[in-house]
């Protein structure tokens, strides 16, 4: 991998994030979980929510692949803590990484990292039986965007555009089943459904 060429890409990225976010407005519908959480969007919708959130106490699960680093650079100085692996890591290593880091909010796409692009997998649902921290479905209303053509159909608001964060209400997970997968997944179509609805 380039170094050069992972700071370039990552100053960018950055820079985008600063400008773009301090120019749309967004609105926040619903509050934080009262504690610790999990927060779950759907890949394509990231953007805003990095600037949204930033200096929170936020750790974001990343990819461990070349896309993630890029990611990793662009958060890290925006007060993010990271966490390399895919949701579902059950080894020994990214599970104490976790468990080290409970008192933090956790963010999660859990389509990602290489898709079906809104499809939960079961990772989100083995991180909170894990850590014991229930998943908030989180909907995001863009009214102006540019579409990329990338797995995730990423979107990307453009200048002064306005976007909704539609939280809904916590989902415990005692045990990870298929029944709990397809409600967190119902549940975060609902809302963006309602964060769109909203713009």
């Amino acid at each position: 991998m380039n170094e050069f060429k992972l700071r370039i890409v990552s100053l960018i990225g950055r820079f985008l994030v600063i400008t773009v976010g301090k120019s749309i407005r967004i609105k926040n519908v619903g509050e934080f979980a009262e504690g610790k959480a999990i927060y779950a969007f759907w890949h394509s919708d990231f953007f805003p929510l990095i600037y949204a959130h930033r200096f929170k106490n936020m750790v974001g699960l990343v990819s461990p692949h070349r896309d993630g680093e890029y990611l990793t650079r662009v958060i890290r100085p925006l007060g993010y803590k990271v966490v390399r692996g895919a949701s579902g890591d059950e080894g020994a290593k990214g599970a104490i990484r976790i468990l080290k880091l409970k008192d933090s909010n956790f963010v999660i796409a859990p389509d990602g990292p290489t898709g079906p692009a809104y499809q939960v997998k079961d990772g989100i649902l083995k991180l909170a039986e894990l850590t014991g921290l229930p998943i908030v479905p989180v909907g995001v209303g863009i009214s102006k965007f540019i579409r990329f053509g990338s797995w995730d159909r990423f979107k990307l608001p453009l200048l002064f555009s306005r976007c909704v964060v539609y939280f809904k209400h916590p989902i415990w997970v005692k045990k990870s089943t298929e029944d709990l997968r397809v409600q967190v997944e119902s549940e975060l179509i609902d809302a963006n459904l309602q964060a769109n609805l909203l713009l």
